[in-house]
């Protein structure tokens, strides 16, 4: 029962706060007129959500604090939120996805990776993912060089540099003599100013002064060669080259210029993401993602408009800082949010929509590992898997219950793959795991009954062979992909127990029979399922993405010119891969290769001899 009288809500900008019997703040809001707002949920006209009605029967007391005027409101509001953490109220979990490139300031500066900022460097970022760092730090540290090492340099009394950690380490080390590093642990003035100016050349190009770089290092380039210094002109043409790929992985949309907040949503798996995509002078300068905290079970349009506010309340409380373009897919009203000196776009072609389903690829990619998460802190037992068997009418065949899941992965139609995931007992089996080429279907098309046929005969070949049924296999598809699947099985004349789960992930399809079992979304026999499907679906995009990027190598090594068969069937029989060949020392090549060859995969970047 609330304690407080109503009436003596001041009727002026600012917030209100809800709290329970025990004095703890469940629910913060924000209004222009705080005795309209706060009379709202009590007076019986306005229409409350049935988790709004649960959430009023909880209010004991409530508190307000007035404020001058809506957006000090917003800025209040926002700040308590985070302090609070309030039950009702709409909460952005951050997904701690962004990564960090920070260049230290030490004497000797390093450049690392990490996740936290403080004072102690100049940070570059955020970034999409630690993949993406490792691939810009290793072509920035092979092309122009920076220590890896912990090594503590100091300025002594003399103002001379020292090194205070030395101990066994041995100077220089392995980065020097392949000229990853200029090695300033030799103490000498040459080496100690090239560090510096790399370490300032790296600064540039994380700034994003590409073209300022790229100037003075064509002039530099030029410079050598009319003085024939070829072997610098040359080295300066391969730090160019590294530059340019630098300037292709910045994701710029040439015809977006300014800045932007690109903001999309995705509903998946029971849950509620945001994510969100920063750009600021016409360059991505960072991802995130949010898991939202919905108790109140707000609409999609409420959370975004919330989401919102909360940016709009940032970008107010610091001084100086503009708001930039909101871009929303066009399912969000603009008319929705109250600030009117903001600007949003939806757009439905072009450019930036481009920029929203990219958005929406990576939220989808947070959510998934979010589920899969929580999937595997779920203790999945042998009983959940003799329910699931019961509900779909199922007899259990082994003394150990094993369900197994196959998928198929394809990139347009090439390199399509398949993988298969089993659990037994209830628990994953990962060594049992298998992955298969797709032999049947012709390359660029697109079936996937075809190919999910081709794997099921496969299977079905290996249980007449060996005799060992599963309990249970799943079909990650609709009706027409059981059926499909179901023809093999009935042809064989093995009696196999399938499933299939449709894109409403809690209706289930068994043979013969037109409707679906339904289970109840938290119920551990249809997360159990989900959870084989889900790892036959990540096993399968793995072995694609290997596919690919195997053949892309493959396809290097053919395209170069002077490197015939016999040579290239060699160079992998030796070192096994393009990043064997990376990793091979000077003596393993000369020892292997001629001369005329180590110079060819030296000049195209494949070795650094």
């Amino acid at each position: 029962m609330i304690n407080k009288d109503l009436s003596s809500i001041p009727k002026k900008p600012g917030v209100y706060l809800f709290m329970d019997k025990n004095g703890k703040i469940i629910y913060i809001g924000k209004s222009i007129n705080l005795f309209s707002r706060v009379n709202s949920y009590f007076n019986g006209k306005s229409k409350l959500s049935f988790a709004k009605k649960q959430m009023v029967k909880q209010i004991v007391d409530i508190k307000t604090i007035i404020v001058n005027n809506e957006t000090e409101s917003l800025i209040l509001e926002t700040t308590l939120i985070k302090k609070h953490l309030p039950k009702y109220n709409i909460l952005m979990k951050d997904g701690k996805n962004h990564i960090y490139i920070k260049i230290t300031k030490e004497e000797i500066p390093r450049i690392i990776k990490t996740r936290t900022k403080n004072k102690s460097g100049l940070y570059f970022g955020p970034y999409i993912s630690t993949n993406y760092v490792n691939n810009i730090l290793k072509i920035v540290k092979k092309n122009f060089g920076y220590r890896s090492c912990n090594l503590n340099f100091t300025l002594n009394k003399n103002n001379n540099l020292e090194i205070r950690n030395l101990g066994n380490f041995k100077i220089p080390c392995i980065d020097y003599y392949i000229k990853r590093c200029s090695g300033p642990c030799l103490l000498k003035e040459a080496n100690i100013n090239e560090y510096k100016k790399s370490i300032e050349k790296i600064k540039n190009i994380f700034k994003g002064n590409l073209k300022e770089t790229q100037e003075n290092l064509i002039k530099k380039m030029e410079f050598y060669a009319k003085n024939l210094e070829f072997e610098k002109a040359g080295n300066i043409k391969k730090e160019l080259e590294a530059i340019q790929i630098l300037a292709t992985k910045q994701i710029v949309s040439g015809s977006i210029k300014g800045n932007y907040d690109i903001i999309n949503f995705c509903e998946k798996f029971d849950n509620f993401y945001i994510g969100l995509i920063e750009i600021r002078n016409s360059k991505i300068i960072g991802y995130y993602s949010y898991e939202v905290q919905n108790n109140l079970k707000e609409s999609k349009e409420n959370i975004i408009i919330s989401f919102i506010e909360g940016k709009l309340s940032l970008y107010l409380s610091e001084n100086g800082s503009s708001i930039p373009i909101f871009i929303l897919p066009n399912i969000i009203k603009k008319d929705g949010i109250s600030f009117n000196n903001i600007k949003i776009e939806t757009p439905s072609i072009g450019n930036k929509l481009d920029l929203l389903k990219l958005c929406y690829k990576n939220i989808y990619e947070f959510a998934m590992k979010k589920h899969l998460a929580s999937l595997s802190t779920k203790r999945y037992t042998k009983q959940n898997m003799k329910n699931l068997l019961h509900i779909l009418g199922y007899n259990r065949i082994n003394k150990e219950i094993t369900f197994e899941c196959n998928d198929i992965s394809h990139l347009s139609g090439t390199h399509t793959v398949a993988s298969r995931s089993i659990i037994i007992n209830g628990k994953s089996d990962t060594s049992k795991y298998k992955k298969f080429r797709i032999k049947n279907l012709k390359e660029g098309k697109i079936d996937d009954f075809d190919s999910m046929r081709e794997i099921i005969t496969r299977r079905i070949k290996e249980i007449k062979k060996n005799g060992i049924i599963p309990d249970l296999i799943i079909i990650d598809g609709g009706k027409g992909q059981l059926s499909s699947v179901y023809e093999i099985i009935k042809k064989s004349g093995i009696s196999v127990q399938v499933v299939s789960i449709a894109k409403r992930e809690e209706e289930l399809f068994v043979p013969n029979n037109p409707n679906p079992f339904i289970l109840k979304k938290d119920s551990l026999e249809l997360k159990l399922i989900q959870k084989i499907r889900d790892e036959a679906h990540r096993f399968a995009i793995t072995f694609n993405r290997d596919s690919r990027n195997k053949s892309m190598k493959k396809n290097i090594l053919e395209s170069l010119p002077g490197i015939g068969p016999k040579t290239r069937k060699k160079i992998l029989s030796i070192f096994g891969s393009i990043e064997g060949l990376e990793k091979a020392s000077s003596d393993d090549l000369e020892k292997n290769l001629s001369n005329n060859v180590i110079k060819i995969l030296e000049n195209h970047g494949l070795i650094n001899n």
